[in-house]
C-alpha cells in the first residue's frame, strides 16, 4: 500500500514559469503523432522522495525515518523506431501497443464517466430485473454529456506526478481512458485537445495464484518474476489497471525498496493509508525472503534487483492485468 508523502518534488520540467502544465521529463512538446522510444516515447515520471515513508505495505513493516536521497534518478530509456519516420499513428498501433495520455493543463475535466456498478439505462431499481453494469460507451459523448464534467482531476496527481491516463479508445477529438478513481475499472471521456500521447509496447500480468509476474513486449511474453502478494484478509485485487507514477522513495532499504510504481487501482478492503486512498503499488522489500508468498496489505512486492529492472524499462501508463 503506497502513502501520500508530505513533500515530493518532481524531475519532469515544466512548459511555463507558472508550472501550470504537466510535462513529459524528457523535455518534448506535445504532438498529435507518437515518435519514438520502446518504453512510451515518453521518460519515466519519476519523483524524489524528500519527505519519508511511514509505514510500509506489510503489516510487519516498522515505520523508520529515512535520509533524503542525494540527487534524483535518472533513468536511461531503450530505443525503437515504428515506421519510416519513427513514428506512430494512434489510431492504428502495433500489436501489444497502448496509448497513454498526457494532459497537459492543471484541471482536466472527465465526462461521461462509466463505473462497474453503474445501471444499464432504463433497468428499474427493485424489479424483477436486477440491475446490471453498463459498459463504457464506444461513442464519444455528445450533447449535454459533452457539456458537463462527471468530475476533475488534478494535475499534477496528489503524489506529485504528472497525470497520466491509459486510452481505452481513440477519437480525433475525445479519448475514452481509464481513470485512477474508485471504484476500480472506472473509466471516462476527456477531451483531445492539450493531450500528448505516446505509447508502450509493453503490458504486464499479475498471476495471483502463482506469485509471478510477466512482463509483455508487443504482445509476446518477455519475461517472469516473481512476487509477493496481499494476504486473505488484505488480498491484492483482481482487475485491469495501469501504472500511474514511479516513485523513487528516500532510502532504497526501507520497505518500498528503491522504487515505487503506483497503481491506478485501489485494494477493496483497505480505504486509507498513510493519508492516501488505499492506493496499490509495485515495488521492492526489505524482507526478500517473503516475495513469492501472501505477505502484503495489497501492494505488488518485487525484489529490489527486480523491481529496478523494471523501473529502468516500463513507461508510466503501461497496462497490468491482474488475475
Amino acid at each position: 500500500m503506497l502513502g501520500r508523502q508530505a513533500d515530493l518534488r518532481t524531475t519532469l520540467p515544466r512548459d511555463d514559469p507558472g508550472g501550470t502544465q504537466a510535462r513529459p521529463r524528457d523535455g518534448r512538446t506535445a504532438t498529435s503523432r507518437l515518435a519514438r522510444r520502446a518504453g512510451a516515447g515518453i521518460a519515466l515520471a519519476v519523483l524524489t522522495a524528500v519527505g519519508t515513508f511511514t509505514a510500509g505495505c506489510g503489516k510487519d513493516d516498522a515505520a523508520k525515518p529515512t535520509p533524503k536521497p542525494s540527487a534524483p534518478a535518472t533513468l536511461a530509456r531503450p530505443t525503437a523506431s515504428a515506421g519510416a519516420d519513427g513514428r506512430l499513428d494512434p489510431a492504428h498501433l502495433p500489436t501489444g501497443w497502448r496509448l497513454v495520455a498526457w494532459p497537459q493543463d492543471r484541471d482536466v475535466p472527465v465526462f461521461a464517466e462509466s463505473s462497474p456498478g453503474t445501471a444499464s439505462p432504463g433497468t428499474a431499481s427493485g424489479g424483477d430485473e436486477a440491475a446490471r453494469p453498463s459498459p463504457p460507451s464506444d461513442r464519444p459523448p455528445t450533447g449535454a454529456a459533452a457539456e458537463s464534467a462527471a468530475r476533475t482531476l488534478a494535475n499534477p496527481n496528489a503524489q506529485g506526478a504528472p497525470l497520466a491516463l491509459l486510452v481505452e479508445r481513440y477519437d480525433p477529438d475525445w479519448l475514452r481512458v481509464a481513470l485512477p478513481v474508485r471504484p476500480n475499472g472506472t473509466t471516462g471521456w476527456i477531451r483531445r485537445a492539450g493531450v500528448q500521447l505516446t505509447a508502450t509496447p509493453f503490458s504486464l500480468t499479475v498471476d495471483r495464484a502463482g506469485h509471478q509476474l510477466t512482463v509483455f513486449k508487443d504482445g509476446k511474453p518477455e519475461q517472469v518474476y516473481p512476487v509477493g502478494i496481499g494476504t486473505g484478509s488484505t488480498p491484492t485485487p483482481a482487475g485491469r489497471f495501469y501504472l500511474a507514477e514511479l516513485l523513487k522513495p528516500a532510502s532504497p532499504a526501507g520497505p518500498w525498496g528503491p522504487y515505487a510504481f503506483g497503481l491506478s487501482g485501489f485494494s477493496d478492503v483497505v480505504t486509507t493509508f498513510n493519508g492516501a486512498d488505499g492506493i496499490i503499488g509495485l515495488h521492492g522489500t526489505n524482507q526478500p525472503d517473503r516475495v513469492g508468498t501472501d505477505v502484503s496489505m495489497g501492494c505488488i512486492r518485487l525484489r529490489n534487483e527486480d523491481i529496478t529492472e523494471l523501473a529502468e524499462l516500463l513507461p508510466v501508463g503501461t497496462p497490468v492485468t491482474i488475475t
